[in-house]
């Protein structure tokens, strides 16, 4: 009662009252996974139980997409409106300090980068809940930085979908992945994972799986958070036991895991790209792209240099990223990590280079280098990956990055 202020007396204080009981009885449900929650205004229709945040102020639970309508009786201070983005995450704060008060196991990285952007359900909640799952997480954003968020989502996700199988077959539903990781367990695990990739026999009494892909990241997974869970021990002065479990449930995966799983799953994978026809484009195809790219590249050229808007710098881009990923017949997404820095920043490559390999080189290759520009971006396991710039590309190039602050891009 004493941290209500005066200006809070009255019946806005006693509303606050009200809603902090029901706030801490929808902690209790939320932590519990069963029960009623208590809010301000019900929706039509049926809503989880994660459809609903507390106010930030009054710590009345309403439907998050109707969040920032609320006229807060405890802000008398401001009559705007915040913007939906800025209340929904106000209010997702208050909630998860309140439900994960005591998990000071979870890195601040991590979960700024990986936990506030992932969808909230039952399985976040199962992650969140879940130190092996986080330290997993942790680790893999130490390796692969931000970039990889949402592959390090994706596979913390697919743990928490194992440890969900787990809880259902052997009946104990509060049991974490760590426990599981033992050889006690290491039948129920392969079952599981069976479960998830859709194990079968076929006609002619082969096993085979719906995705078989599952199997092998399942198996990487494992593997990995056993090392996890043995660096834990190896922290703790009776970690013993731990360590033991650990390496049970390694002796019977290197021995068994091959030939139960990961062979038949990558039979199967490979058998399901049998008398798959070769889809390659036709040569009129990559001729007629060819030919619309560099007349639409001209034509937005033009425009931008006469009266730049951002519709047209929007589509040039697009357009030299085409042009980009065709040229150098590379993956899509190597061009596209391109950085403005690595392109302004990019060598002279006639004047750096040796100049006896120079000299060494034919006369169409002497010109093809004067004609060409190239620039270095990181690809499959940061390997260095050269982009080919032609000339017209490149000019495109220096018109979008000189244009970026009139068309409203920010740095």
């Amino acid at each position: 009662m004493l941290w209500l202020s005066q200006e809070l007396s009255g019946k806005r204080g006693l509303k606050i009252l009200k809603n902090l009981g029901s706030f801490q009885h929808n902690i209790d449900v939320l932590k519990k996974g069963r029960g009623k929650l208590i809010v301000v205004r019900r929706t039509n229709g049926k809503r989880s139980a994660h459809s609903y945040l507390p106010c930030s102020r009054c710590y009345g639970f309403f439907y998050k997409c109707d969040l920032y309508r609320h006229s807060c009786p405890c802000d008398s201070s401001s009559t705007d409106k915040t913007r939906s983005s800025a209340t929904v995450e106000s209010s997702r704060s208050v909630l998860d300090g309140a439900l994960y008060a005591d998990s000071s196991q979870i890195s601040r990285d991590l979960k700024k980068h990986v936990l506030n952007r992932m969808r909230q359900d039952k399985t976040y909640d199962l992650i969140r809940s879940d130190e092996l799952i986080l330290k997993f997480g942790s680790s893999l954003l130490k390796k692969v930085g931000t970039k990889g968020r949402r592959r390090i989502a994706t596979r913390m996700r697919l743990l928490a979908k194992v440890v969900v199988t787990l809880r259902k077959l052997l009946d104990m539903p509060d049991r974490s992945l760590s426990f599981f990781l033992d050889g006690t367990y290491f039948d129920a695990v392969l079952e599981s994972v069976e479960i998830l990739s859709g194990a079968r026999f076929d006609e002619q009494g082969q096993r085979v799986f719906e995705k078989p892909s599952i199997v092998t990241m399942v198996g990487n997974l494992l593997r990995k958070c056993c090392g996890l869970k043995k660096g834990l021990a190896a922290r703790m002065t009776d970690g013993e036991d731990m360590s033991k479990e650990v390496d049970r449930f390694l002796t019977l995966f290197d021995s068994d895991w091959s030939d139960c799983m990961s062979c038949p799953a990558s039979a199967a994978q490979k058998a399901s790209t049998y008398n798959k026809p070769d889809e390659l484009p036709s040569s009129e195809d990559l001729l007629k792209l060819k030919q619309h790219t560099q007349h639409r590249v001209a034509e937005l050229t033009e425009q931008l240099n006469i009266e730049p808007h951002y519709a047209e710098w929007r589509e040039l881009s697009e357009l030299v990223l085409a042009r980009l990923i065709v040229f150098n017949k590379r993956r899509a997404s190597e061009p596209a990590k391109m950085l403005v820095s690595q392109f302004v920043n990019r060598p002279k490559w006639c004047e750096t280079s040796n100049k006896e390999l120079l000299n060494s080189l034919r006369p169409i290759e002497r010109l093809l280098m004067k004609r060409m520009d190239l620039v270095q971006v990181p690809g499959k396991r940061n390997r260095r990956v050269p982009i080919l710039i032609t000339p017209e590309i490149g000019r495109a190039m220096q018109l979008l990055v000189n244009t970026r602050a009139v068309c409203g891009i920010p740095p």
